[in-house]
């Protein structure tokens, strides 16, 4: 933990000012901590600093299955190990944000194993990036060498900040796979600056949601701890990839249906991926689909609707690149 971050942080509880605990571990050398532990100035509360990151929360949550995921798959979406600017494109495309942001401070909200953390230092910005699961150790382990990255673990309802901290925040992947997209959405806004820019996706629900197989499957897969659901959808995925890969050639639109219809994820064809990282990425998307707690797709009428009681300078919600893309200028 750089010692920056504690004008950044507070506490989740009541607000109020963190400092390092007395008797815990001193920064070292470079002004960072690795173990140790947070005091809340005003109610007592104590966070624990595990491996560099400051820790709000407890290792078991509803978010379990992407710290297993992410452990397992830490390195498969980083662009550099797909060989084509995937995540740094989608950035840039979703945010519309400039290439340049010196000077100003951003939030990531949910970043998974970090494939967007180094999109968003390569602007420039002071970066803060949290997740609510162990994913975020395998952020860290990517992304520590970044000088304007900060890593905590922490709740998305719950945010250990000061409202109006961040010019700007983003939060990619996430709010669907959180008990109530709505309040995960409302617990984020307040946390930009008046005049500040927030952008978000979440899944979009339509007709066609009901034939996805994996809304099917699922209704049992969701209940299985995911070390041991890994194996299982290893081997459906081995089977439907492989029957589906038959029929590419012969008409690669109907082999991705049929892979839509099956639960799995099919991108073969889209992208000049080397086949073994393209099968690898595939069955991550996959165990993506059947493993979170909670998957929970929003209409366009939904989301619109979310912005109801808020005062806010300007939004917009579309159909964009991960279902529904939402801006807004606070």
């Amino acid at each position: 933990m750089k010692m920056r971050l504690l004008d950044l942080v507070r506490c989740p509880e009541c607000r109020q000012r963190l400092a390092l605990a007395d008797g815990g571990a001193r920064p070292d050398a470079a002004g960072e901590v690795e173990n140790g532990a947070l005091r809340c100035s005003g109610c007592a509360r104590s966070f624990p600093i595990l491996g560099g990151i400051p820790r709000f929360v407890g290792a078991d949550n509803y978010s379990g299955s992407f710290g297993y995921q992410w452990t397992k798959f830490d390195r498969t979406q980083l662009d550099e190990n797909l060989g084509v600017p995937l995540s740094g494109q989608r950035f840039a495309g979703e945010t519309r944000w400039p290439a340049s942001l010196p000077g100003e401070l951003m939030l990531e909200a949910g970043s998974g194993m970090g494939r967007f953390t180094r999109c968003a230092a390569a602007t420039g910005a002071e970066v803060v990036s949290f997740d609510y699961s162990s994913a975020i150790d395998a952020n860290y382990r990517n992304n520590k060498h970044l000088a304007n990255v900060h890593f905590l673990q922490a709740d998305i309802n719950r945010p250990p900040f000061a409202p109006e901290t961040f010019d700007k925040a983003f939060c990619f992947g996430v709010l669907q796979h959180t008990p109530d997209p709505e309040q995960s959405f409302k617990s984020l806004l307040p946390l930009v600056k008046h005049n500040g820019q927030f952008v978000s996706d979440v899944y979009r629900k339509s007709w066609k949601t009901i034939f996805w197989g994996q809304y099917t499957l699922r209704v049992i897969t969701r209940r299985i701890p995911p070390e041991r659901l890994f194996p299982i959808v290893e081997r459906y995925f081995s089977v439907v990839h492989a029957a589906t890969g038959l029929l590419l050639p012969i008409n690669s639109h109907f082999s991705k249906l049929i892979s839509l219809l099956l639960g799995t994820a099919d991108y073969r064809g889209l992208h000049a991926i080397r086949p073994e990282v393209m099968r690898e990425w595939c069955l991550l998307d996959t165990f993506d689909k059947l493993s979170p707690r909670f998957d929970k797709p929003q209409t366009l009428r939904d989301v619109r609707r979310w912005f109801e009681d808020l005062e806010v300078a300007a939004f917009d919600v579309r159909p964009g690149h991960n279902g529904l893309e939402i801006h807004v200028q606070r």
